[in-house]
């Protein structure tokens, strides 16, 4: 065979592939791509998101709102003011009425959000990242996340009735039984606390439900005091 004809039955064969490539393997010049439906998973896990936040935000209105200890108010103030957030040494940060409708605030955009071991985002987020990012974004203050080491930095209050609004709740994990932190919540009154459960993400709790009562341990409190607060 001639170096002509060589050539010319090599070109030929780089046009059949080429051919061959955008016949079986389209790019998406040459292809249409349809847009997604919705699959019965995803749907389920949406609705099953709304039900737990409306079942969080009814023992809200049950437990705080029916008791008008809060407004629900989109409330600001000057962080260089610091005659707003003067507060006795031993007096919880959230004394400051300013402070506790912020927490309230907070927790709203945080219901609904799912669990995820590690996660610290509204993508997703576990126990103690979730006390980590809603006290930084109220108070300024930063935890380690961890729940047993946050339980380290408190004094504890072992009292369920002597818990005030804003007290971090400490339980042991699956094991009952255990002296061993595993989990970490936000206590607002009446029993009821907010936190990232394992099963149902970001959700307010009663005190009184089975799985919670044998495991709590005991609360601590952000004490201006002892915290850094975010307007200083």
């Amino acid at each position: 065979m001639n170096n002509r004809n060589f050539i010319r039955n090599n070109v030929w064969a780089l046009f059949a592939l080429l051919f061959i490539g955008v016949v079986l393997y389209p790019t998406p010049t040459f292809s249409k791509h349809k847009a997604k439906k919705p699959t019965k998973k995803s749907t389920v896990k949406v609705s099953k998101r709304h039900k737990l936040i409306e079942e969080s935000l009814a023992k809200l209105k049950k437990y705080l709102i029916g008791n008008k200890q809060f407004s629900f108010e989109n409330i600001s103030f000057d962080p260089q003011n610091e005659q707003t957030i003067v507060l006795g040494d031993n007096s919880s940060i959230f004394t400051h009425p300013l402070f506790k409708d912020k927490l309230i605030q907070n927790i709203l955009s945080w219901l609904g959000t799912p669990y995820r071991y590690g996660g610290s985002s509204k993508r997703g987020v576990d126990c103690s990242n979730f006390i980590c990012g809603i006290l930084n974004e109220t108070v300024g203050v930063r935890l380690p996340a961890n729940a047993q080491t946050q339980a380290l930095l408190f004094e504890p209050i072992y009292e369920i009735d002597k818990l005030q609004f804003g007290d971090l709740i400490f339980f042991s994990g699956r094991n009952q039984r255990a002296k061993r932190i595993g989990h970490v919540g936000i206590y607002l009154g009446n029993g009821i606390f907010v936190h990232s459960s394992t099963h149902r993400g970001v959700i307010v709790t009663h005190i009184s439900e089975s799985y919670y009562t044998p495991r709590y341990r005991f609360g601590g409190r952000l004490a201006a005091g002892r915290f850094l607060l975010a307007a200083q």
